[in-house]
């Protein structure tokens, strides 16, 4: 790229900044470009995103002929659809590659779940800063858990109640890791944003997140998991066999003949540089534009006046301001021709900033200092409370949730434990189930009907000697969960007289039996 004739500067380019605080989203300028028919611009997206998306399906379909195909499909509809993933409250690279993520789980994955962070595969990957952090993340968890991310990232998670529940936590952790959610610590929430982030929520579950992020806080949470998401497709990059660019860039020119040419098509006739774009702003937005047309703005002008360091705008914004009112004209008072960009400013901008709506609020602040009315400290008080009981509920539901997911970590080491015994229990009241290792014992069980009076006690059986293991906690729902360091032959649950029985002999009303021999393991 060469330097600007008129000014002997190398040629600036435009970022965007709306809304982005401090950080950059060259993606999303690309997109902005792209939608006005730069051809450059879409062939960047393309080589930026192309592997991305192409590794992302070649880990989901197991195909690196669909992989390819659907890595075309996908990049033309985002250039297809470039402004409206510009103007998503998602930045350009997350936008653009949840449309993969979906598009690529709905072919219903398939073929063998590739590690994320094995050694041979470093060479499959494209290069990111961001990529270190990830990997830091994962390496960081059990061997289990990142089993799990990583086939929940390559669109597989085939789990369904309890498991399905406890898994979802499970990933929603991991993704706060990888973008921080904020917002509310409302698990639900978070858990059904990790699923959807990674395209693998039923309906159902999408329904709920709709209702769940309804508001600005909660819908935050949602948004930062498809970032987290994104950030996984760091690490299933795959550069395709072949350039992806003239399969996408086919037919894109003939809707814009005007836009900047891509370096693939022939150059057009010489003619000099292209000028740079005009912008053009208000209050809200008083800086958009190239990085010289912000070194051309200065400090924002007051109502009504100049802008001292501003160029003058060109006939083309001048015609339009006269054409929207003697309000709307933009300053004027810098030599014509410049390509600085115009502003236009109201009266009705600064009316916040006058002396009479700053008497209203020192009058209102005022008010509120001579006391509160009986009425208020009364809904004042009912708040408190309210507040308090939903303290203890959340307080309850953050206890319950650790201890699930305490008995979730068990279960899962003891399944993956040499030896383990997957044990079905025979009964009459709920379903049972247990896993007996030389570690320990998990147990667990679904639909079962308590009874009021007495208590349900758990028993262990070596080399016929009986002993009591505890009494089991039965929550409202008819579910148990209970994990112990103690590990015996067989296992069986009977009713007891609370707290439990303390003599040492089990009585003869059995609930359930958990018998390796009995179910032929």
């Amino acid at each position: 790229m060469g330097s600007d004739i008129r000014t002997g500067e190398m040629p600036a380019i435009p970022e965007d900044t709306v809304d982005l605080g401090e950080r950059l989203d060259p993606t999303r300028t690309l997109l902005r470009r792209a939608s006005r028919g730069d051809q450059r611009a879409a062939a960047a997206l393309v080589d930026v995103l192309g592997p991305r998306i192409h590794g992302l399906a070649v880990h989901v379909t197991g195909s690196s002929a669909r992989a390819e195909k659907l890595a075309v499909t996908v990049l033309r509809s985002c250039l297809r659809d470039a402004g409206d993933l510009a103007a998503s409250g998602l930045p350009g690279e997350a936008a653009v590659l949840d449309r993969a993520r979906r598009a690529a789980v709905a072919t219903h994955p398939s073929g063998a779940v590739r590690s994320l962070v094995a050694p041979d595969l470093v060479n499959d990957r494209t290069r990111d800063r961001r990529e270190v952090d990830v990997l830091r993340v994962l390496l960081e968890l059990p061997p289990t858990h990142r089993a799990l991310v990583e086939s929940a990232a390559q669109g597989r998670f085939a789990y369904t109640g309890l498991v399905r529940q406890q898994n979802a936590v499970i990933l929603s952790r991991v993704l706060d890791g990888l973008v921080p959610f904020g917002g509310p610590e409302d698990v639900e929430t978070r858990a059904l944003a990790a699923l959807d982030g990674l395209a693998l929520a039923e309906e159902g579950e999408r329904l709920r997140l709709r209702e769940l992020t309804r508001y600005p806080e909660t819908a935050g949470v949602h948004r930062h998991a498809i970032e987290a998401a994104a950030r996984l497709a760091l690490l299933t990059a795959v550069p395709p066999s072949r350039d992806l660019r003239l399969a996408v860039l086919e037919g894109f020119g003939a809707l814009h003949p005007d836009a900047p040419r891509s370096p693939l098509q022939p150059d057009r006739a010489a003619g000099g540089s292209e000028p740079e774009p005009s912008y053009r702003g208000d209050y809200a937005t008083p800086v958009l534009g190239t990085d010289s047309q912000r070194r051309m703005v200065g400090p924002p002008a007051m109502a009504g006046g100049r802008l001292s360091s501003a160029a003058e705008p060109s006939d083309d914004s001048l015609s339009a301001a006269r054409d929207a009112g003697p309000e709307a004209a933009p300053p004027t008072g810098a030599p014509d021709g410049s390509q600085s960009p115009a502003f236009s400013f109201r009266a009705t901008d600064e009316k916040q900033r006058s002396r009479r709506d700053r008497r209203r609020e020192q009058r209102r602040a005022a008010q509120g200092r001579r006391g509160v009315p009986w009425f208020s400290r009364t809904v004042a008080a009912l708040a408190a409370t309210v507040a308090l009981v939903l303290g203890w509920l959340l307080w309850d539901a953050h206890h319950q949730l650790e201890e699930s997911e305490r008995f979730a970590a068990a279960w899962a080491g003891h399944t993956m434990t040499a030896g383990a015994q997957l044990v079905p229990g025979v009964s009459d009241n709920g379903s049972w189930q247990a896993v007996i290792t030389e570690d320990g014992i998990s147990l667990r069980a679904e639909g079962v009907a308590g009874w009021e009076g007495e208590v349900l006690e758990l028993w262990g059986v070596t080399d016929g000697v009986q002993r009591s293991l505890g009494v089991l906690d039965l929550a409202d729902d008819g579910s148990i969960e209970f994990t112990t360091v103690e590990t015996d032959e067989l296992l069986f649950v009977t009713r007891e007289m609370p707290p439990g029985n303390e003599s040492g002999t089990p009585s003869e009303r059995v609930v359930a039996s958990l018998d390796p021999e009995a179910s032929g393991i």
